[in-house]
């Protein structure tokens, strides 16, 4: 499977994108052409290299039944994926990105056709969504996808720490295909809408030019969290054998004095069942709030190629995008200090829930040049990628005015008769707008250099130029924090220049050994911001990062391999200068609580605060380094298993630390009555990271049925630790909420005739209900269940140009395990961590025609 140029190239595919093994090579002894896969710039005919590249083609995404770039990942365990933006609802909803090897979005490089797509302009104060939305990539014009499970900042640039996603798009197509499919679940809700049309011309081969164009439009109903038990009421009390959280807010219409001379008391009555430790309780479940965010999207794609003579071709593309998002929170919370001397926290009905509009486009513009000359294959393309976001709130309240109204007598947050007049002059409809955009001017060229005993020596090289730009501009109202039921924000206009040079060698070292050795300088300067209308200017950064890989055959039927390479990730934009993110929690913990006495009055149920996130323009790069070793096993043509063992080690990691960590730390304040915490964005010590990915495939063979195939994909986590700072213990954190130790995909495939049939089984283990460190948590904690969910897709293509499609995911309706930490606003309030959904039973029926 390894070496032999007797095997046509779609069994060197089965390997990695989940076709059937072994299928049957009729081209045996016809040329390979060689290709360039995810991993190295240089060409080659063998797939299979020094690094671990999992690909998925076309029919086995097909056989995954997704309907979404987003849904996809989520069946592949080798990615981490925590919706908490497709579910909960929140600015950045109708967002996706992809984690991988348990660290942030930023540290994975996402391309498309081998280049790089511009980041989501709004993202949070600690970059953490500092990422590509994939929701802007259409699944219909999908390939492949190649996941490089490596670190290869040496061959793609800083943002390429845990890995590379390329998703490469169908090529030189000819003829018509439309597509359609609709979805439900069975409690008639979460609909989904899907249709899609291609067109190619020229086949550029035989006529010396291709044209493809395509549109595909997806439409997403909400699913509200009234109609899920789990997330239908904000007290979990009835979960967890009686004991789970009442996270049911202090924030109630009737008006809780939590402080002062009459604390603590109500301004109304509270209503039976609602009163809880003399505080009346507002259950924000029960209202309109999505617990999965409607979606109506867009995409179209335009590619061209020509030839221009035997050896050259021009070749562009286009990709734009567009995302439309609604959706609805509770009315504002807010606090109050009296003149009387009570701090008041109340929830006004009468201006109805809060709204977010969600308005986002990308466009994407690729040209260039590739060619062949004196043996050396060559490219050259430049590039512009822009993404643009408006955020249009409504239904919120102006501070000052509110304030004003309250002390005047004009208005009175516990009723909903106050005059229309009043409500319209302190109602705020605040907006933001994120843009962001990248240029990009990039160079390459590979070849042989020289022959040796073991084969020929080839090597690539080459330059990249780019530039970066970000601008995040809030309303006045809202820079200002002069927004109830809003976070303060900063207004942001940032870019910088970076450069890199990069080169590679493929050494044949003996028969069946060959090292990759890579190395890449990257260097970013012309660094300017503008903060509020504040100058920010700062000198360049720069770092070499080398990688070496050994690839090895002591046999067909055996491969090793073996990688070590560094990285180097330079603060985002955001991460410098991204002002301040602010959001509304409330916590159980009593660390919490302590750190706050006159608020919380020595009680802990349900207790609210803010909880702030600011940028730091004093963040250190990060660096790292990130190990592989893996075994590839063929002992049969009907049998292939693949191991691979990783470890990444980074230092001064950018993250937030968590409530906890920073309420230890004393950094809490108290600002116009209501607690707030700080989670500034802050470079961690270090941070470890290890684990074993296995890929297992089999060709079970014939069955009365027909023909049986069988894959199962594992990721593993031995630690996910952090070292907060120099001298400290490390933190473990794998096992712990949001951080299984494991997920595992088996899909098992039966083929007959015209007819095929995929049962998929997505499983992840337990997790201890707990965001603290395992060292630090209550040996008393609770357990996250593990949970399994079972898909069934059946594909009909027994009619000529025609291919029918229908199934159930979640056969069993299985509910998310329930979770105490789940219950806190920053995760959503949903009850259950966000690497779940609560759609539940899915139905779907597609269709797709093809006239060539």
């Amino acid at each position: 499977m390894f070496i032999t140029k007797k095997r046509c190239a779609p069994w060197f595919y089965a390997w990695g994108m989940g076709a059937v093994l072994g299928a049957p090579c009729a081209l045996a002894q016809q040329f390979l052409e060689p290709v360039e896969v995810t991993g190295s710039a240089i060409k080659r005919v063998q797939i299979e290299g020094s690094a671990p590249v999992e690909i998925y083609d076309r029919k086995a995404i097909q056989r995954t039944g997704a309907t979404t770039v987003n849904e996809l990942v989520k069946s592949i365990p080798s990615l981490d994926v925590v919706d908490d933006l497709e579910i909960g609802g929140s600015p950045y909803s109708g967002m996706a990105k992809i984690q991988m090897r348990g660290l942030s979005a930023r540290n994975v490089l996402v391309l498309l056709n081998g280049r790089r797509l511009p980041l989501a302009p709004v993202q949070d104060a600690a970059g953490e969504l500092a990422a590509v939305d994939i929701n802007n990539i259409s699944l219909g014009m999908i390939e492949r996808i190649e996941i490089l499970k490596d670190g290869a900042s040496a061959l793609y640039g800083a943002d390429a720490v845990a890995g590379v996603v390329n998703f490469i798009t169908r090529k030189n197509y000819q003829g018509i295909e439309a597509s359609a499919g609709y979805g439900q679940s069975s409690r008639h809700d979460a609909k989904e809408k899907t249709a899609g049309l291609s067109f190619g011309l020229g086949d550029y081969d035989a006529e010396g030019f291709n044209l493809m164009a395509s549109l595909e439009v997806f439409k997403r109903d909400p699913v509200r969290r009234s109609a899920r038990d789990i997330t239908s009421s904000t007290d979990w009390s009835r979960f967890a054998g009686g004991n789970g959280i009442d996270a049911r807010s202090p924030y109630s219409p009737v008006g809780n004095i939590v402080a002062g001379p009459d604390a603590p008391s109500q301004v109304r009555p509270c209503p039976p069942g609602q009163l809880v430790n003399n505080r009346c309780l507002y259950d924000g479940n029960q209202g309109t709030t999505d617990a999965i965010n409607g979606a109506d999207r867009s995409n179209g794609m335009l590619l061209g190629s020509l030839k221009l003579g035997s050896s050259l071709r021009l070749f562009g593309e286009i990709m734009l995008a567009q995302s439309d998002d609604h959706f609805e929170t509770p009315p504002v919370p807010f606090a109050y200090a009296g003149l009387d001397d009570n701090i008041y926290l109340f929830r006004p009905l009468q201006l109805g829930p809060r709204t977010t509009d969600r308005h986002s486009t990308l466009a994407n513009f690729v040209a260039g040049l590739e060619g062949h000359h004196a043996s050396i294959d060559w490219d050259v393309a430049i590039g512009h990628g822009r993404t643009n976001t408006r955020l249009s709130d409504s239904n919120y309240l102006d501070v000052t005015k509110t304030y004003d109204a309250i002390d005047n007598g004009l208005f009175d947050p516990t009723v909903t008769t106050n005059p229309a007049s009043v409500i319209d002059s302190i109602r705020l409809s605040p907006t933001r707008e994120g843009k962001a955009s990248t240029w990009f001017l990039n160079t390459k060229g590979s070849g042989s250099l020289v022959k040796w005993p073991a084969g020929s020596v080839a090597y690539a090289v080459g330059l990249s130029l780019n530039r970066e730009s970000l601008k995040d501009q809030p309303d006045a109202n809202t820079i200002a924090d002069n927004v109830f039921g809003a976070g303060a924000q900063s207004a942001v206009d940032a870019s910088r220049y970076s450069q890199a040079v990069f080169g590679e060698l493929l050494l044949p070292l003996s028969s069946g050994l060959e090292a990759q050795v890579a190395l890449r300088h990257d260097w970013y300067n012309r660094l300017k911001a503008s903060i509020d209308d504040n100058a920010v200017s700062y000198g360049g950064i720069g770092k070499t990062s080398p990688k070496l890989a050994l690839r090895y055959l002591p046999m067909k039927q055996v491969l090793l391999r073996a990688s070590y390479a560094e990285s180097f990730a330079a603060p985002t934009l955001k991460q410098l200068f991204g002002g301040t993110d602010e959001s509304f929690d409330n916590t159980s913990e009593q660390a919490v609580c302590d750190a706050f006495p006159s608020l919380s009055g020595g009680g802990c149920s349900s207790f609210p605060y803010i909880k702030v996130t600011r940028s730091n323009p004093r963040l250190r790069p990060e660096t790292g380094k990130t190990a592989n070793l893996g075994l590839v096993l063929e002992p049969t043509p009907a049998f292939s298993l693949g191991i691979d063992y990783f470890v990444i080690r980074k230092k001064d990691e950018i993250t937030r630390p968590t409530v906890l960590a920073a309420v230890a730390a004393g950094a809490t304040a108290i600002q116009s009555g209501e607690a707030v915490v700080f989670t500034d964005a802050t470079n961690l010590a270090q941070s470890r990271v290890s684990g074993i990915d296995v890929d297992l495939r089999a060709r079970l063979g014939s069955v009365p049925w027909g023909k049986m195939t069988l894959r199962d994909t594992l990721t593993y986590y031995r630690h996910i630790r952090q070292q907060p700072g120099a001298g400290d213990p490390f933190d473990e954190f794998v096992g712990t909420f949001g951080f299984p130790r494991w997920r595992n995909n088996v899909s098992l495939n039966l083929e007959n005739g015209s007819w095929s049939t995929t049962a998929n089984v997505h499983m992840v283990s337990q997790m201890v209900d707990s965001d603290l460190p395992r060292n630090l948590e209550d040996p008393n904690v609770r357990t996250i269940s593990a949970h399994q969910e079972l898909d069934l897709l059946t594909a009909y293509t027994g009619i000529k140009t025609l291919r029918l499609t229908g199934g159930i995911k979640n056969v069993l309706d299985r509910a998310p395990p329930y979770s105490n930490t789940g219950t806190q606003s920053g995760y959503g309030a949903l009850g259950f961590s966000s690497i779940y959904s609560p759609r539940g039973r899915f139905f779907f029926v597609a269709a797709s025609c093809s006239f060539r």
